[in-house]
């Protein structure tokens, strides 16, 4: 996976811990939207504030004001309300009136925390007024000791709830997991 190289040593830890310890990760069969496809998940314990101010940080800063975008580079990190977003690379996108935030784009590598959850992906891109995540390529998920793969995470905020589309694997909990030592 591309993540690995990314992040080596949270997607080491990660996967480690799961291997380790097993977990459950909360899937269910059904679909939140039939024409997707894919595996419904929780992401995150309550509704995203996407009201709430978003602070970046970043090493460097490029303002179009012709585009309405705004360019953040080196080590950014996005925060809103309980949510995270870590990322090379973020371009913030301004609605036509300059009222406010449309959506961001991340890519080169992006991890979303949410509370306890935590997402890595090539790309995200928050789409403020549809109140959507949508996180491309090696989509890792970790939910306390359970791990989820896929191609594709769509996030809905205004719920808390993940549809995992692509290829989805899931690193699930058995009873021999739970044997102690020496048994």
């Amino acid at each position: 996976m591309t993540l690995m190289k990314s992040y080596p040593i949270l997607s080491a830890v990660v996967l480690g811990l799961a291997l380790s310890f097993g977990g459950f990760v909360h899937a269910q069969d059904t679909n939140t939207d039939p024409a997707e496809g894919g595996t419904a998940i929780a992401f995150g314990d309550r509704k995203q504030d996407t009201d709430a101010p978003i602070d970046v940080t970043s090493e460097r800063l490029a303002v179009d004001e012709n585009a309405n975008t705004a360019l953040f580079t080196g080590d950014v990190v996005v925060i809103q309300d309980t949510m995270t977003l870590y990322a090379p690379w973020v371009k913030v996108f301004y609605k036509e009136d300059q009222s406010g935030i449309s959506h961001l784009k991340a890519k080169d590598g992006v991890t979303l925390l949410q509370n306890e959850e935590a997402a890595e992906g090539e790309t995200a891109d928050y789409d403020l007024e549809k109140e959507i995540i949508v996180m491309n390529g090696d989509v890792l998920v970790t939910q306390k000791l359970s791990a989820i793969a896929s191609d594709k995470m769509t996030v809905r905020l205004d719920d808390g709830t993940a549809l995992m589309t692509g290829r989805v694997k899931s690193l699930l909990r058995t009873n021999t997991n739970s044997k102690k030592d020496g048994e």
